[in-house]
């Protein structure tokens, strides 16, 4: 241990003759573990909330489009697309899809939809729909594996006949399930823009379907707008063939690949990528972190300001041990390092109590229901959402520990200009 640092920690450690240096000591030290505290937790729950919303963005539509620039997808190019995307190393899954507008009516009340076709083994590998996908009309939670258990029995359920009733199966976002009072079990009738020839005139083509189960994201824009049908059905009602509209794609690191190398990558193609179609969202939440941060760090910086009025209490209460220092040949870069040395130690304590409080803190919150969020509002879980990550950590230790080196600097210099003769006088 280097000279400097033992002396630091023996002020700090030696009996005081004015107890409200120590006072005031132990108040700084708890308010940058407070500081300190009240940042993991609260950018952790942020964290927590936009890695949800991330999923239910990305779980009902996959992380990567692709649609020819012109017309529908058929298939001998979907097959050669679906083998260029196998050999990227970046692809997990990809799944066909077909998206078109339609009418919905229930008992003359009508709305309309958007409604995606899908092949139901292909989408539970590309997307996560299975987090949102429920068989009862009330919420109702449950681990993941019986989610996804129960997402392929709904899903096997929209093949032609495969529903109580005989009829082919419908999965519609809650809200628009609720606008349109339907319930799990009830039946709708979707109506197609495609037309057919009938002798009294063109008709557009109809069919009825059994809602099988509902979707909730919490994303406004999917929950009153999508319904999902098995693909073929999809084709028919649109007299499409074996064209669909394009692909969704999953990747294995959704978050760091732009869209430039895949437009490079597949000329003559549009190309949708989860934040270029959300970004809006997404920087809102990242410049409520950032203000978040900057105004929970004011705490840290406060109660660090007490720590200069400590240190420079210290510096009038030890002139007598300053001086004899200095008298033994101590120069004023060695009383500065002093300081720093014990400014850096109460800074350290409260940092890493605070840190090891912020991650027991994020622990309970993420294994009981300390805070329940009511069902239905959030589908994902009741449980407040909490994702630590290290590079915030990092970052809170190391701007704690900046502004402690920051705020120590003016009692150091101060304790290293004190004059021993003056100190020795009152020896």
């Amino acid at each position: 241990m280097r000279i400097e640092t033992f002396i630091g920690l023996r002020f700090l450690r030696s009996p005081r003759r004015d107890k409200v240096v120590s006072v005031l000591t132990w108040i700084s030290t708890l308010g940058v573990m407070l500081g300190v505290t009240a940042l993991v937790v609260t950018i952790s729950v942020m964290n927590g909330f936009r890695q949800n919303l991330f999923i239910a963005v990305t779980g009902t539509q996959g992380h990567l489009n692709v649609q020819p620039e012109q017309g529908a997808l058929a298939p001998a190019e979907r097959a050669r697309l679906e083998r260029l995307l196998g050999t990227r190393p970046e692809v997990e899954a990809s799944a066909p899809y077909f998206a078109h507008q339609v009418f919905l009516s229930v008992k003359g009340d009508y709305r309309a939809a958007l409604l995606r076709g899908i092949d139901p083994e292909a989408e539970l590998r590309a997307t996560e729909l299975w987090r949102f996908l429920r068989a009862s009309t009330v919420p109702a939670e449950r681990p993941d594996p019986e989610r996804q258990l129960q997402a392929r029995a709904v899903l096997a359920r929209l093949a032609p006949g495969a529903a109580e009733s005989g009829r082919a199966g419908i999965v519609l976002g809650a809200s628009l399930a609720r606008a349109l009072g339907l319930v799990v079990g009830d039946e709708v009738q979707v109506t197609s823009t495609v037309q057919r020839l009938t002798p009294i005139g063109p008709v557009p083509l109809m069919k009825r379907f059994e809602v099988v189960g509902l979707v909730e994201t919490g994303i406004g824009g999917s929950d009153d707008l999508l319904a999902y049908v098995e693909l073929r059905l999809a084709q028919r009602l649109f007299r499409l063939g074996e064209d669909v509209d394009g692909l969704s794609v999953r990747l294995r690191d959704p978050q760091r690949i732009g869209p430039e190398p895949w437009r490079t990558l597949l000329p003559g193609y549009r190309i949708g990528l989860w934040s270029e179609s959300n970004r809006n969202v997404f920087q809102v939440m990242r410049l409520e972190k950032l203000g978040i941060f900057l105004v929970l760090t004011l705490i840290i910086v406060v109660a660090f300001f007490n720590i200069v009025s400590s240190l420079i209490m210290m510096v009038v209460e030890k002139r007598k041990a300053i001086a004899i220092l200095k008298a033994l040949g101590a120069s004023d870069g060695v009383m500065r390092r002093v300081f720093f040395a014990e400014g850096f130690a109460i800074g350290a304590i409260g940092t890493f109590t605070g840190l090891a409080l912020g991650l027991a803190a994020c622990w309970l919150l993420a294994t009981f229901d300390i805070v329940r969020l009511p069902p239905g509002v959030y589908p994902l879980s009741s449980r407040l959402p909490v994702l630590l990550q290290w590079q915030d950590l990092l970052l809170i230790t190391a701007s704690s520990f900046l502004i402690c080196l920051l705020v120590t600097l003016y009692p150091a210099t101060r304790a290293a200009r004190e004059r021993p003769i003056e100190g020795l006088r009152s020896v």
